[in-house]
């Protein structure tokens, strides 16, 4: 720690006036012992967390940005991680983020970064896969159980293929930062899966693995469905919210699940169909989980894709491509070199 500097680069949030600022004179955070002092190499924006303050206890000036990938500079005694590990991981969102040059992680939210993963695609990985692997089979069951979801074994070979062989899963806006991880964890456990997405990501869908792609600008998914029970889903997974939320309600089959990552989930007004699961959930960080999913990277089974890619001092233009609402994938600040 001594070798480090007082004062650092970082973005910061001013919750008064709902404004962004880069100062070069934030402090570093304090020596902890439960928490690791990192040196940020990225951080990826979650689309809408500058909206999260009235349900935290952010200070008036706040640093975003929760995904991560760094490297390790202090010792915690009960932390499996040793000074030069690379990481990865989520941020827990009432605390402060990673737009800057030292953050802190807990040990119970990262993992080694995956091998043949690099800095930058990794800091996109975490809340997006966290968020997509819970949504899929920890809420919406589609593997039976959670225990059933598919994993590698010990001797690199997957397990759990089939796990979800026959079911079909919808998912909303299939190419963003959510929906292109559950795209592929469906495919990962033999789902049939269709997502919904532009004409322009279409090629990139049936790279990953999607089965049929249902272009929201021609058609509505009840017109695509057109009340045929058949085409109706075990899974619909509602990665965009809004009018296409309540518009994936037609999709829903018998005994069915809906779940929802998006604020704002609404129900039918004439109620959930009898037997259907309906739920919207926010995710959680979790090491081991996260060390599972970075073993599917490592055989090649999954992939991840950054929109774009930005310099800490052009925080405005990368907070506006995320508000826009179309990347592909997570927009990534890079805040060091790669080492």
């Amino acid at each position: 720690m001594s070798s480090l500097p007082t004062t650092q680069k970082a973005v910061l949030f001013n919750l008064t006036t709902s404004t962004l600022s880069l100062t070069t004179t934030a402090p570093l955070p304090p020596p902890s012992t439960i928490e690791h002092i990192i040196k940020v190499h990225s951080t990826a924006i979650t689309n809408g967390e500058l909206t999260w303050a009235p349900f935290t206890n952010w200070p008036n000036e706040h640093i975003p940005c929760f995904d991560v990938s760094g490297t390790i500079l202090t010792r915690i005694a009960t932390s499996r991680f040793q000074i030069g590990d690379k990481v990865y991981g989520r941020i827990a969102a009432g605390r402060e983020g990673s737009a800057r040059e030292f953050a802190t992680i807990l040990p119970s939210e990262a993992a080694l970064v995956p091998r043949g993963l690099t800095m930058q695609d990794a800091a996109s990985v975490p809340m997006s896969a966290h968020t997509a692997w819970q949504a899929l089979f920890e809420q919406g069951l589609l593997a039976g159980a959670f225990s059933n979801a598919p994993f590698v074994d010990d001797a690199g070979s997957l397990v759990g293929a089939q796990a979800a062989a026959g079911k079909r899963v919808l998912v909303l806006n299939a190419a963003g930062g959510v929906g292109l991880f559950a795209t592929q964890f469906c495919k990962l456990a033999g789902a049939y899966t269709v997502g919904t997405s532009s004409a322009r990501n279409a090629a990139f869908l049936r790279e990953l693995g999607v089965d049929e792609v249902l272009d929201y600008s021609l058609t509505s998914v009840a017109d695509w469905v057109g009340g045929d029970e058949e085409r109706k889903f075990d899974l619909v997974l509602d990665c965009v919210g809004g009018a296409s939320m309540l518009d994936g309600w037609a999709a829903v089959g018998r005994n069915a699940a809906y779940v929802s990552v998006v604020p704002g989930f609404k129900t039918p007004e004439a109620g959930i169909p009898v037997g259907v699961r309906a739920m919207w959930f926010i995710m959680e960080s979790r090491a081991v989980e996260l060390e599972r999913i970075g073993r599917f990277f490592e055989l090649g089974l999954l992939r991840t894709y950054v929109d774009s890619v930005w310099g800490i001092e052009e925080y405005k233009e990368a907070f506006a491509k995320t508000a826009g609402g179309h990347a592909r994938g997570k927009v990534v600040l890079r805040i060091g070199e790669e080492e």
